[in-house]
C-alpha cells in the first residue's frame, strides 16, 4: 500500500461521519419514498419491444444517435487549447460530422470569473455542434428517431434559438426526439418531497427505488416555456436511473420512446442505449488525439511558448 499520513486517515473517517449525517440509512426507505412519489407523479412499467414490433415502430426510418466530445491540452487556466467534435450516426451507416477549436489565448485580458466563463463557453460550443449535426441529419435523412446524448433541456438552455429550429424541423419531418442523460442533476423533487434533506439530489432520492423497466414521471421537472416532458427511468440492472426528456408536442409517443430506449439498452450495462455508446466511442476526443493534432498543426515554437507547462518536464 502507498504511504499515507495518519492525519489523512482520520480526516477521511470524519468525512465519512459527516456524509452519514447528511445521508442517514433510515432515510432511504424505498417503501416510504415510493409512497411519497405516488402523491406527486406517475409510475410507468415498461416492456421491451419484440423485434417485429420494433421494426413496425421505426416505420422503415433510420435511428440516429447524436453525441459530442471536447478535450483540452493540459495547461494553466488561460493557456489551454480545446478540441471539439460532434457526430450524428445512423443505423444505416449515415454520418454527419462537425468540429471546432477554441483557446482563450485569442480572447481579451482575463478578469474575475474567467474560468467559469470559459467552461460555459466550451459547453455552449459543444451543444451548438451537436445541434448542427442533428439538424443536418433530420433535414437530409428524415429519420424516425433521434437519440441525443444529454438532456434536451440542456440544449434549450445552451442555445435556445438553435434548439427551437431543430425542434420545429423534427416536428415538420415527423422525427421523434429524445434526450438521454446519464446523470440526473436536478433537486426539485427532493425539495418537493423531502425538504428536510436539502443536501440530496433527485438522483440520490431515486437511486435503487425504481425497478428495472420502471419509469417515473413528474411535471415539476419541466420548466415553464421548455415545452418538454421528462422522466426518470431505470433501463438496466444498475440501481441508478437515467433521465429522459422529449418534445411535449410528441408527448403521445413518449412511452413508446421509453420502450425503445429500454429495448436498445444492455441489461448489464450502465443504462445508456448501446447505439449511443457506439457513437460516443467514435466521436470521443482522447488525450492522445488532442496531443497528436496539436503537435501536427501548431508550430513548435508557439506550442512551447504558449501551451507547455513546467510540470510536464518533471523528472519523476
Amino acid at each position: 500500500m502507498l504511504p499515507v499520513s495518519e492525519e489523512l486517515k482520520e480526516k477521511l473517517k470524519k468525512l465519512n461521519q459527516s456524509l452519514r449525517a447528511l445521508y442517514p440509512e433510515e432515510a432511504f426507505d424505498e417503501r416510504k419514498i415510493r409512497e411519497r412519489l405516488q402523491k406527486v407523479g406517475t409510475f410507468h412499467q415498461i416492456d421491451k419491444w419484440p423485434d417485429g414490433e420494433l421494426r413496425d415502430f421505426l416505420q422503415g426510418g433510420a435511428l440516429i444517435g447524436v453525441d459530442g466530445s471536447v478535450n483540452s491540452i493540459k495547461g494553466s487556466q488561460m493557456r489551454t487549447l480545446s478540441v471539439f467534435q460532434a457526430l450524428a450516426k445512423g443505423t444505416r451507416g449515415e454520418e454527419k460530422w462537425a468540429a471546432d477549436v477554441y483557446t482563450p489565448l485569442l480572447e481579451e485580458e482575463a478578469g474575475d470569473g474567467q474560468a467559469a466563463r470559459e467552461a460555459k463557453k466550451r459547453g455552449t460550443l459543444l451543444s451548438q455542434l451537436e445541434l448542427k449535426v442533428a439538424r443536418e441529419a433530420v433535414l437530409e435523412w428524415e429519420p424516425r428517431v433521434v437519440l441525443m446524448d444529454g438532456s434536451l433541456l440542456h440544449f434549450w438552455i445552451d442555445d435556445a434559438e438553435s434548439w427551437e429550429r431543430l425542434a420545429r424541423l423534427a416536428e415538420e419531418k415527423g422525427t421523434l426526439m429524445i434526450g438521454i442523460s446519464e446523470e440526473i442533476g436536478t433537486r426539485g423533487l427532493v425539495r418537493e418531497l423531502f425538504p428536510e434533506y436539502s443536501a440530496w439530489s433527485d438522483r440520490d432520492l431515486l437511486y435503487g427505488v425504481l425497478k428495472p423497466g420502471e419509469a417515473f414521471e413528474w411535471e415539476g421537472w419541466s420548466p415553464a416555456g421548455s415545452q418538454m416532458w421528462k422522466m426518470a427511468f431505470r433501463s438496466s440492472r444498475s440501481p441508478q436511473p437515467i433521465g429522459l426528456d422529449g418534445l411535449m408536442s410528441q408527448g403521445k409517443e413518449r412511452l413508446a420512446l421509453v420502450r425503445l430506449i429500454y429495448s436498445l439498452t444492455p441489461e448489464q450495462g450502465r443504462g445508456i442505449p448501446f447505439w449511443l455508446d457506439i457513437v460516443d466511442n467514435q466521436v470521443r476526443v482522447t488525450n492522445p488525439l488532442v496531443e497528436t493534432m496539436v503537435e501536427q498543426y501548431i508550430d513548435a515554437d508557439l506550442r512551447h511558448r504558449l501551451l507547455s507547462m513546467k510540470r510536464s518536464d518533471r523528472m519523476i
